[in-house]
């Protein structure tokens, strides 16, 4: 419901909305799986319709979100420049469709991953949702990205960075934790401390930082271990 009410805000020119019921879609979706396994109420049809529910929420929308940002770096373009030709024009448009459909495999894969893992397998979806969020809004709201331009080419390469690695097996940290001790719960431990940093400080735009730690974070950890 969050995802779907999100998209209609973001066609309809209510960006504010849009990534408020986002962040409430992130909210629900780290509860929901936690609230059911407490109550004993998992069930196979549940886990699959969390996953459609999230194709939606963290597929769809960051994918209307990236086209958003792309129209407004277009539309601030000279008029005879490439990128407002109708051609390329369509070519972004079907560009941007990578997102939902890499993001429908990470979910699928997900889904056949084994309950009590400690890593997650490629970047999560709402991991990677809460970055553009968090480029989406300072964009939109604010005309730049932390007063800095950023070009066309940029959001379409990283576009296609985060897409691929939500389906490459990486091992990325799980913020699930099985026990509260300091040492083998350091990595998740600094991405909840320096993320909330970036929150407090940055707000909505600091998203985007807190993916990028969590993700740095998810390498170095790798090459530790």
């Amino acid at each position: 419901m969050a995802g779907s009410t999100a998209i209609v805000m973001i066609l309809g020119g209510k960006p504010g909305v849009a990534v408020v019921l986002v962040l409430i879609a992130a909210v629900l979706d780290f509860l929901d799986g936690m609230t059911a396994r407490l109550l004993n109420a998992t069930s196979e049809i549940g886990k699959q319709l969390d996953s459609l529910a999230d194709i939606v929420s963290f597929g769809l929308v960051p994918a209307a979100f990236i086209y958003k940002i792309l129209q407004f770096q277009m539309d601030v373009l000279p008029g005879d420049s490439i990128w407002n030709t109708p051609a390329v024009s369509l070519l972004v448009f079907i560009s941007v469709l990578i997102v939902p459909v890499f993001s429908a495999i990470r979910l699928a894969r997900f889904n056949l991953q084994k309950d009590g893992a400690d890593s997650f397998l490629g970047l999560p979806t709402p991991a990677h949702a809460l970055f553009w969020t968090g480029i989406y809004y300072d964009m939109i709201i604010n005309g730049s990205f932390y007063g800095q331009e950023i070009s066309i080419w940029f959001i379409l390469i990283i576009m296609l960075v985060l897409a691929v690695m939500m389906i490459t097996p990486l091992k990325m940290i799980s913020l699930k934790f099985k026990t509260l001790s300091f040492k083998p719960n350091i990595f998740r431990y600094l991405t909840l401390i320096i993320g909330l940093v970036f929150i407090v400080f940055l707000m909505v735009p600091g998203l985007s930082l807190v993916i990028v730690t969590y993700i740095l974070l998810s390498l170095v950890r790798i090459v530790l271990t």
